[in-house]
């Protein structure tokens, strides 16, 4: 039986999306996204309701589909990244044990997560609504969850199954919090003490005060400088349950079985440090009444730091990707 030129074609065109569903998937629920927060614009008389300024210093243009353009269209960077990472799935291996280096759900969600934060971000600055909000925070738990919740899969040896059921859980549990309670600075900072932490023990396992003292001192670092005025006292007592979590988690990874992983830190894990640092050196300052605040200008603060966010994602991807597997 001949087949057709045309039947051909098509074979190749669906074996060529088929080979790249990860990219594809997520392309068009991104495309389906856009054409949601287009429709909510325009049934809604071209205007958005209930609306207030997020408070990172660009001029706000009223009356316009999106109201921060720069701050808005930055984040462009953080999708930009998620889709490559998704786009370079294709190459990686299908067999061995699921990892960030395997064709897996561990990079799948790693790459959505990273788009969650960009397409979460733009509705925040594009609209300047509740619901935008709501899913600029939800987006950020994706993200810094993540790597919180691969570590623990690699340590506990959990399945790729049990760690999807977990990551997910998790997340339409944070989701359901911030709707309600503004937990975005506890959630935050607990989850990047616990990523320390667990970075910590991959070689310091069997010293659990290091593991709780480092973190410890990098989110005071934060806290003091992303709130001026306060002291580490306040810090104390705003962040007590994140300390004893952190305590806790230390004396939980000094009793769990040796961990037998090893990972090159240069130079990616410090160069995603770095570039995370620069851009929360960046955002204080960046904030309406900041000393680099221009709001007229196309220039924002804010906007680098959502393209240096999307830098240390991307280096955070590269550095999982070095990990050796020795159980």
């Amino acid at each position: 039986m001949r087949i057709r030129q045309e039947d051909k074609d098509s074979l190749i065109d669906n074996k060529y999306i088929q080979d790249r569903k990860e990219f594809f998937s997520v392309f068009f629920a991104i495309s389906a996204i856009f054409v949601v927060y287009g429709l909510l614009y325009i049934l809604n008389d071209s205007s958005w309701t209930n609306t207030s300024a997020s408070g990172y210093c660009e001029k706000v243009r009223e009356n316009s589909w999106i109201r921060e353009p720069t701050n808005t269209i930055s984040n462009l960077a953080f999708v930009f990244v998620g889709m490559y990472i998704l786009w370079l799935a294709q190459y990686d291996p299908t067999k061995g044990k699921p990892s960030l280096s395997t064709r897996s759900w561990f990079l799948i969600l790693y790459g959505i997560s990273c788009v969650a934060v960009g397409m979460g971000s733009f509705a925040m600055h594009g609209f300047n609504t509740g619901w935008g909000g709501w899913l600029d925070v939800s987006g950020m738990m994706m993200y810094i969850s993540m790597p919180v919740f691969y570590n623990f899969s690699r340590f506990l040896r959990w399945s790729e199954k049990e760690f999807v059921i977990y990551y997910l859980s998790a997340n339409v549990i944070f989701a359901l919090l911030l709707w309600q309670y503004s937990l975005l600075t506890f959630l935050w900072g607990a989850l990047i003490g616990i990523w320390i932490s667990q970075e910590l023990a991959l070689k310091y396992q069997k010293q659990p005060h290091v593991i709780f003292l480092l973190p410890t001192s990098i989110i005071l670092f934060l806290f003091l400088y992303t709130n001026p005025g306060k002291t580490p006292i306040d810090f104390i007592l705003s962040e007590f349950e994140a300390i004893l979590l952190w305590a806790a988690l230390a004396f939980f990874l000094y009793r769990i079985e040796d961990i037998k992983l090893e990972r090159t830190h240069t130079p990616y894990f410090w160069a995603g440090f770095a570039s995370y640092f620069l851009a929360t050196i960046i955002w204080q300052p960046s904030k309406t009444g900041g000393d680099l605040c221009n709001p007229d200008s196309l220039l924002q603060g804010h906007a680098l730091w959502h393209i240096l966010g999307a830098v240390s994602m991307w280096c955070f991807y590269k550095y999982f990707r070095t990990e050796k597997d020795n159980y």
